[in-house]
Formats: structure tokens, sequence, C-alpha cells
């Protein structure tokens, strides 16, 4: 494998990344990626000329806390080798350790309750406002200028500044699609033994009959199943950064703060799901299960899941699920702040914070250690086929469902120098440059809401959106009846207060950056 031709492509397209219409503002890297990791003993330059120097370190193991399927064993075999890169050049060891997605959250709120050591962790963009307010995470500026200057430069400053809180950086965006659309993954021999045409499908609403035939023809198969409990909206929202109060459309210009529980489009969504769950089309119980759709699917309890869309999407949802998947295109692709949507953070827990940085770093920028990380180990997890293009496959009697470290390539820093999956594009990494340019821009992306001034708010009605929303997307609750005692209880909780508030921040922000 070639790892110096995917690492200049993984800066080409940061670099292309760049100048895309993003957050706000352009910067991309000048250093090769190839050539950004130190050797032993040299030091890590900081920015304005100040160097740390790395050469005298004392041990330290950095504990990474990542999504996804993997076994003890496989995990502690992976972090030996990923070890022997860091060991090397800076005298640090990693420990890994990976968490299903059903319990992730719950993990990481236990670990940062009991300040139990953990230096670097995985999260959605959306809950750093939460995050930073509770002071869960440390913001990264003095350790990006000595321990991170390489990803500091090759994230462009589109991507900087939606995790840029109140002047102060407190994430490392991944590199990877920074858009999303919206549709349906389903088991395509399924999909075809109905023999409906499914390429026509263009509305959620249209997927009806799809459905109905599948229930006919496999009764013991669910038409539809949720990921760890939910089924995403199929909408184009933009959310402003996660709490009540979002704009109808990331694709107008209309820059109303709304209630969108209370807006016609969700109504209307619940009540089609509601209608399908009467009709068996949706898997009962589907709000309280903690199992990853993907897995359902590949075990023929279901027979597709709304999943986001983006280049290469039908071939990863196939490595999990170990299936032929097909994938319906219901929403086209849009970009908002929280579209920025894998963080990784340095939590309060981690002992030394610059330590992690360079970690972090060392992950952003080397293919070799990104690899073992993303994908486990040569042989065992993944195999070669072909090493001047960099496509890898699972080996003999491996597969996304008994493998003991699974490939997420997406959830882990920086997928665009890792190898290629066997039936991805081989240019995937160039498919996701132009996804990423032709997505609808929100007008507020790049907007940073700040909700700390009505953080007993936002704690109230997380719990109304927590005890009516997954329930009311999986069709479980009547929207006749619960929509409106919703938007009664969420407005007891202070969502006018809540709106008004990322409404006047919006307003202020807008007027800054016209």
């Amino acid at each position: 494998m070639k790892l110096k031709r995917i690492a200049a492509l993984g800066l080409s397209v940061l670099m292309a990344g760049s100048l895309l219409i993003g957050c706000g503002g352009t910067d991309g890297g000048t250093d090769a990626v190839e050539e950004s990791g130190q050797a032993e003993g040299d030091s890590t330059k900081a920015e304005g000329g100040a160097e740390a120097d790395t050469s005298g370190q004392e041990a330290y193991t950095v504990k990474i806390l990542a999504p996804g399927d993997a076994s003890t064993e496989d995990c502690q075999r992976v972090s030996q080798a990923a070890s022997e890169i860091t060991r090397a050049k800076f005298n640090t060891e990693i420990e890994v350790t990976r968490v299903g997605f059903g319990s992730y959250d719950q993990q990481v709120n236990l670990m940062l309750a009991s300040n139990e050591k953990l230096d670097l962790m995985y999260q959605y963009c959306g809950n750093v406002t939460t995050a930073i307010s509770s002071g869960q995470i440390l913001p990264l500026d003095e350790y990006l200028d000595g321990y991170g200057k390489d990803l500091r430069e090759q994230i462009s400053q589109d991507d900087w500044r939606c995790v840029t809180f109140n002047g102060n950086i407190y994430g490392v965006p991944s590199n990877k699609e920074k858009a999303t659309g919206w549709g349906f993954a389903f088991n395509k021999e399924m999909a075809d033994a109905t023999g409906i045409d499914y390429s026509s499908i263009k509305t959620e609403e249209e997927l009806e009959p799809l459905l109905t035939k599948v229930k006919e023809l496999y009764p013991d198969t669910y038409p539809i199943v949720s990921h760890t409990g939910y089924c995403s909206p199929m909408t184009i929202q933009d959310d402003l950064g996660g709490d009540i109060g979002s704009l109808i459309s990331a694709a107008s210009d209309d820059t109303e703060v709304i209630n969108y529980y209370a807006s016609d489009a969700y109504r209307e969504e619940a009540m089609l799901r509601y209608d399908w769950a009467k009709k068996g089309l949706i898997m009962p119980d589907a709000s309280t299960s903690t199992e990853n759709a993907n897995s359902l699917i590949g075990a023929g309890k279901g027979f597709g899941r709304f999943s986001n869309t983006k280049p290469g999407i039908e071939q990863e949802i196939s490595k999990e699920s170990g299936k032929e998947i097909a994938v319906i295109e219901l929403v086209s692709p849009y970009t908002t702040t929280t579209r920025v949507d894998i963080v990784w953070y340095v939590p309060h827990n981690s002992e030394q914070p610059e330590r992690a940085v360079q970690v972090l770093n060392e992950i952003y920028t080397n293919p070799e250690l990104a690899n073992i990380l993303i994908n486990g180990l040569e042989g065992e997890h993944y195999e070669l086929v072909d090493a001047d293009k960099g496509i890898v496959d699972y080996p003999e009697g491996v597969n996304g469902t008994n493998t003991g470290y699974l490939s997420l390539p997406w959830a882990w820093p920086n997928e665009m120098i890792s190898y290629v999956w066997k039936g991805k594009p081989e240019d995937i990494w160039e498919q996701t440059e132009a996804f990423n340019k032709a997505a609808a821009v929100s007008p507020a992306k790049g907007f940073a809401w700040d909700n700390s001034g009505v953080q007993s708010e936002v704690a109230a009605c997380a719990n109304v959106v927590a005890k009516y929303d997954n329930a009311l997307m999986v069709g479980s609750l009547d929207p006749e009846t619960t929509i409106p005692q919703f938007i009664t209880e969420l407005e007891s909780a202070g969502a006018n207060t809540i709106i008004a508030e990322k409404q006047k921040q919006l307003d202020a922000w807008l007027a800054e950056n016209k």
C-alpha cells in the first residue's frame, strides 16, 4: 500500500475543502501529510515560532474512547500496534476502548462523572455547548499551538469556526463528509424480490408500497427498524447547534428561529409513521431498542432503516450488515454547523491534555497510525487486496457481523488518509469532496449557539423532548393527541425563552457576518 499516495490525497481534499462555502472564512494546510509526523526526539513547532520540546517527555498513556463494536482482546492488540508508533515518536502509549452506539453516551457520562482517566473522546458536534457549560471538555487553543500544529494548519478555518465558542476552540472536527442528505437504506435482495421499481421513489410517503410488499413476503422481518431507539426524520431543518429552536430549512434564506416540533412538517411526518406503525411496518418497541439498525438488518430481523446519505453509504452499511444494501435518497444534501458532526474532544479528566492533542495530531496526519485505529490489524481484521490502490477487504471467514474490531472510518479523526474498502469507489475521497461542494449551505452555518444563559430551560426542554420525540418518530404515539401535549410541556419548560435567545444571538451573528 502506498501510504504516501493516500496521505497526499487526504491533504489535497483537505486543502480543497478549505475553499468551500462553509462556516465562514478560508484557510488551508500547506505541509504534506506524509511529512507531518516528527521523528523521535524532534520538537513540535508552535505558532509564532515557539516550540514544544517533546524530546524528553515522560512516559504517558493516552486513553481513547471510541464508538463501535470490538472485543476487549482485539482493542488491546490494536492499542499495542498503535503504541509502537507513538512510543517511538514521543514516548506515549495508546489505550483504545470501544463501546457500542447504544451504550456510548452513557459510558461517556459515567466516565466523566466519576473522573475516570480519559484523554480523547468522540462526540457529535451538537452536544458541544452542553459539554462546555458543564465543564466536561477543555479548550484546546494553547495545546494546538504547541502539539497540534499540523492538524491546525490542515483543517480549514471554516471548520474551526464550527467548533469555536466564545473565541475558544473546543474540539477537532473530523475530516469526512461535511454535509448530509437523508434517505432509506435497505436489503437489496429483499427489495428486488418484491418486483417494485424502487428507483422511482422520491419521497418518504412513496416508500409504503415497498414496505407493505416486504411485510407480505417476509412476515418475520420488520420493514423498518430503528437505530439505537431512533428513526431519523427526513427533514432539512438547521437545528442551529442543538436545543430547541431551528430554521425550517437549511436550503432557504429564511432565518426565523422556530419550534420545529410545532411545525406542520414535524406533525405530518409523525402522522405518517404512526400510520405505518399501526400497519406493522415499523418494529414494535422501536423507541426503546438499544440495537444497531445495521446489525438488525444483517440478522434478517430488519429490511431497512432511515439513514444519512453520502458517497459510499451503501457499501458502508453493507460492510457492517453483511448484506447487499441499496439506498434511496429522500432529502438532498445540505450543510450546517451541526453537520460538521463528528468532533474529537479532550475531556476534563485528561491528566495531560497536551499529550492527548499530540496523539490526536498524529492520528489525523499519519496514515499508518490512522489505519491501525480505523481498520485494526492486517491479516486479522482486514487484508489488502490491492496494495497499490490501498483497497482492503475482510479476510476469508470474517465480515461485519463477526469481526473482533469493526471498521468505522467516519467515526475517527481522518478517514481520508485511510484505506478504501472493497466495494466502495476507488475515488471515494474525491467524491466526498464533490458531495461537500454540491450541498446547499445554511445561511446560519458557522453560528455558534451559546446556551449558557438558558441552562435550566435547556435541561427542562431536553427532558420533554426525550419523553416524546423518539416515540413519535417511530410511530408509537398518536400525534393528534400527543403533539399538543408535547408543545404545551415544551412551552412550560421554557422553549419560547430559548427560541428568543437563540434568535437574538443568530441576528447578531448574521449582522457581523454579512
